[in-house]
């Protein structure tokens, strides 16, 4: 699921494809996406559905709360 920095689903959006690294966002039944919406350096949040490489990328999580701070940090044990 593709979401604004706040957390709302952009409902135009979908993640196409992904890999380890990257992810591929497409207009949602095909298109063109609107570039002056979403220029260079937009923040984005992906919501993934599987988080194997997401969750081993990192030494800890940080949580933020809904004014945007970080309420938390949740560090993760290493190793698969």
């Amino acid at each position: 699921m593709v979401c604004d920095a706040s957390g709302k689903p952009i409902d135009a959006l979908i993640v196409a494809s992904a890999n380890q690294e990257h992810g591929i966002i497409a207009r949602r039944g095909g298109g063109a996406i609107d570039f002056a919406r979403y220029p260079v350096g937009t923040l984005l949040r992906v919501l993934p559905n599987h988080a194997c490489a997401t969750a081993a990328q990192h030494g800890a999580y940080q949580v933020f709360n809904a004014e945007g701070r970080i309420e938390a940090t949740w560090p993760r044990f290493s190793g698969w």
